[in-house]
């Protein structure tokens, strides 16, 4: 008889299951919109794990303060500082439920991609129910937004017609962050690299066509597996957990799925922002880079609220490049090799 309980429980838990996933399908759900976590939940960790698991895979403790700041830097899970990060954020959508926009703004949160919803499963759009007070409530606590659209069309056409409604979509209200693309649905992962590719680069020109700053979305694994990034001329938000969060073109790092915000409950994606795109050039629509010069030992240096920065920065209409392998020291007067591409800087450092 015990046996025959543990079998019905399990059956009846089964069926439960099978439930909702029949309910998600039908709404036109896959992979993390499904499960309820927001962009990113199969995200793999440096160790092949899905995203879901613990920290570093499991195999080390956390830092106590990890994703927070410390003495005026951001901190990752380890202890080590990330670098080049200016500003903490959050990704948002029904599944986080109602959240109190003054607590999130006064907990270190700088801005918010806010889930506009799912496009292109069988042709349907189906807007998430939290989208308009959210975006509403976040721009009224001083926290700068933006819309993420999970993308799930299949052809370029499809692509072009999802963006121009993603457009009209958050026309109504400001914004001041990349409208964001969030390309990882399996319901689009059997398409060719190419198609992908191409699909992506659609949706965006669309986005950019409108006056918009467009992103791309999704984890390092589809980056490099599933479509062409070195063809796609955009910025990119990378998703990684517990591993490296450089990327070509990375601008943002969703860093992990278990953060814990003020003002909402349960578990929230966090993100990292490596420009601050609120500081826009009015004449070019690129963020501007705050800080100020140094000139150390005959090099000049970038520095950020007292840190030494890293990478590219456009702190005065012109871009920069300041060189990790030798401490931060700008570049100038030549030629400089940096992901794969050759750039020419001239003796003021600024790339030509």
């Amino acid at each position: 008889m015990r046996y025959k309980k543990t079998a019905a429980v399990i059956l009846a838990a089964a069926m439960t299951v099978q439930a909702a996933s029949a309910a998600l399908a039908a709404e036109g759900l896959s992979g993390s919109d499904a499960q309820g976590i927001g962009p990113g939940f199969s995200v793999e960790t440096e160790n092949g794990n899905p995203g879901a698991g613990t920290e570093n895979g499991g195999e080390q403790p956390v830092y106590p303060m990890a994703w927070e700041k410390v003495n005026g830097v951001y901190m990752d899970d380890t202890g080590a500082p990330i670098e080049g990060a200016v500003l903490r954020g959050i990704s948002v959508s029904k599944w986080q439920g109602d959240v109190d926009w003054g607590k999130v703004a006064a907990d270190d949160v700088s801005f918010a991609l806010i889930r506009m919803g799912s496009f292109g499963y069988e042709g349907e759009y189906t807007m998430d129910e939290y989208y308009d007070v959210n975006m509403r409530e976040a721009k009224a606590n001083g926290v700068h937004t933006t819309p993420y659209v999970y993308l799930q069309t299949r052809t370029v056409e499809e692509a072009r017609a999802a963006a121009r409604y993603a457009v009209e979509m958050a026309a109504p209200y400001e914004i001041t962050y990349p409208l964001a693309v969030d390309v990882e649905s399996q319901y689009i992962m059997d398409l060719s690299v190419q198609e992908l590719t191409d699909i992506v680069n659609a949706f965006c020109e669309e986005v950019a066509a409108a006056g918009y700053t467009p992103i791309v979305y999704s984890d390092y694994s589809k980056f490099t597996t599933k479509m062409d990034t070195s063809q796609i001329p955009y910025d990119i938000w990378l998703a990684r957990y517990g591993g490296d969060h450089n990327y070509p073109g990375r601008t943002m790092w969703q860093a992990t799925d278990k953060g814990q915000i003020d003002g909402i409950n349960g578990n929230v994606c966090l993100e990292f922002a490596f420009r601050d795109y609120a500081a826009t050039d009015q004449t070019s629509g690129t963020a501007l880079t705050p800080g100020e010069w140094s000139e150390e030992d005959g090099h000049w240096y970038f520095y950020q609220n007292g840190n030494r920065m890293t990478g590219w920065i456009y702190p005065d209409g012109n871009w920069y490049y300041l060189d990790p392998d030798q401490g931060g020291a700008m570049v100038n007067g030549g030629l400089k090799v940096i992901d794969g591409i050759t750039y020419q800087f001239n003796g003021s450092g600024v790339m030509l």
